[in-house]
């Protein structure tokens, strides 16, 4: 017999087409409605009709079972950072459990509960696998908030707080609403390439603004409204004039049409409170 597991990828429906042909070979089906009319009638008779159904239903699947119609095999696709043991736990169905007992459709809905899943189908394909297909939510950066990491979609979705090592190329959001803004800020820095590549995390500031934090340190201060805008200007300065190589230690960017930069302590007297336009 076949072991009970998981296997990815697609499978032939050649197999299930012979087993469908066995399958009205011995009449099974021709079994199971007997079964449900002779139910009914001892239903009715009885004035007992949900033992009636509750009697069919269990004969049906002992009969089907009994000729192969029974779950030995999961297949999955699209699963990429699910893991194994989830998704088969959220299944809940057992090797040899009749397949015709298995609600495709609470399965779909027990599955969607895994944060990882956007999308899931629940098939059964006979005549003993059940077949999951998932669309899974991309990881987009990482969310600090009270000393916890999460991983979360561009959607602001908390996904996972394991085996965060995975995930350290992703951003960091800091604040209780990042992961509402986060997307936005996101695109926004994907649209000035030599801001994004510096960003060592973003902080959400009273729930208004961003401030960044580069890799060297430096604190950029963004302002509430027009944050496209000052972005450019950031990487403007920079590409044209070298702007986070040079020893300053915060750029406020809060203030419109203005560039307040703060020296490091012992810069020069004509640097400090520098203001750009």
């Amino acid at each position: 017999m076949k072991l009970f597991g998981m296997r990815e990828g697609s499978l032939s429906r050649r197999g299930a087409r012979l087993w469908m042909l066995r399958f009205r070979k011995f009449g099974i089906m021709a079994a199971a409605i007997a079964v449900v009319a002779g139910g009914g009638y001892y239903g009715w008779k009885n004035n007992s009709f949900a033992r009636a159904a509750t009697w069919a239903r269990a004969e049906i699947l002992s009969t089907t079972s009994s000729s192969g119609f029974k779950v030995n095999e999961v297949i999955v696709t699209g699963r990429i950072h699910i893991r194994r043991d989830t998704i088969l736990k959220q299944l809940n169905v057992k090797q040899g459990e009749p397949i015709f007992g298995v609600s495709v459709d609470d399965a779909q809905r027990s599955l969607a509960e895994i944060s990882w899943v956007k999308e899931v189908s629940v098939t059964r394909r006979l005549p003993d696998k059940i077949v999951i297909e998932i669309v899974e939510r991309k990881p987009a950066a990482l969310w600090q908030y009270q000393k916890k990491i999460s991983v979360i979609d561009a959607d602001g979705r908390p996904l996972t707080s394991e085996d965060l090592d995975s995930y350290q190329s992703l951003p960091l959001v800091v604040g209780e609403d990042a992961p509402l803004h986060a997307a936005e800020l996101l695109n926004l820095l994907k649209a000035e390439p030599s801001v994004e590549k510096e960003i060592a995390s973003a902080v959400r500031v009273g729930g208004r603004r961003w401030d960044l934090r580069l890799k060297s340190g430096l604190l950029v201060k963004l302002p509430e409204n027009d944050a496209e805008l000052a972005l450019s200007r950031l990487a403007k300065e920079q590409e044209e004039r070298g702007l986070f190589d040079k020893l300053i230690t915060a750029v406020d960017l809060r203030i419109p049409d203005e560039m307040v930069i703060e020296p490091v302590n012992g810069g020069s007297a004509e640097d400090k409170n520098k203001k750009t336009i």
